[in-house]
């Protein structure tokens, strides 16, 4: 006898504006719903667990809402990690552009780090390194996302606050540098499981010993 399928997903009825179509702040509680609901599915049950069935069912959206914005999971995912990213940069008027350079970049560094090291961003990049195997492109494409992120801030913190942005663009190279002696290690350290309150009493020290490098091999004006 075969099982009765499962009822189709009905999203809740919405006040449209003139010719029957949502507004754009419908809309876009649509998408909050469907990225909060796949955020809290992606890190509760990894990615192969979770289904797009699971996530317009609770974001209480329907499928036609999900796939008229992503093609399948992957996109999904990617979007997921990338309004996470998106949360972690600083805009420009966060950044404490009146402390000297040296100050400067720790603080940058410091909030960039402690975005990095939350539990929920560790738990995302679980599940990257999870289904790289078999996903390499949505791996790179994870990390491409990320690392350009924080590079861009790092740049935007060593430029200055007036920078052009083929000043910004120059400072790139040595905001790269910067994110490989703080944030790579202990991303990894992280993810094999050291305790994210040591790592984070630890992130003071790391980056004042990466801007005194940067700094002692003349890569940081004075």
């Amino acid at each position: 006898m075969q099982a009765p399928s499962d009822p189709p997903s009905v999203e809740p009825k919405v006040r449209r504006g003139r010719g029957g179509r949502p507004s754009a702040e419908q809309s876009g509680e649509v998408d909050r719903r469907i990225l909060d609901a796949a955020t809290g599915l992606f890190l509760r049950l990894g990615f192969d667990a979770t289904s797009c069935d699971q996530v317009v069912a609770q974001a209480g959206a329907g499928k036609a809402s999900l796939y008229a914005r992503y093609a399948n999971k992957e996109e999904l995912f990617a979007a997921v990690v990338k309004r996470m990213v998106d949360r972690t940069l600083l805009p420009s008027s966060d950044v404490p552009w009146h402390l000297p350079l040296h100050d400067r970049l720790h603080a940058v560094g410091i909030k960039l780090l402690s975005h990095a090291l939350s539990f929920e961003a560790v738990a995302l990049m679980r599940v990257v390194v999870t289904t790289a195997h078999r996903m390499p492109e949505l791996a790179r494409l994870t990390d491409r996302i990320g690392r350009d992120g924080g590079v861009r801030c790092v740049a935007m913190a060593i430029a200055g606050e007036d920078a052009m942005p083929e000043a910004i663009d120059r400072a790139a190279m040595v905001a790269s540098k910067f994110i490989d002696l703080v944030f790579v290690p202990h991303q990894m350290r992280a993810l094999i499981g050291d305790d994210l309150a040591n790592l984070e009493a630890e992130a003071p020290r790391r980056i004042d010993d990466a801007i005194d490098l940067l700094a002692k091999a003349g890569w940081l004006a004075s």
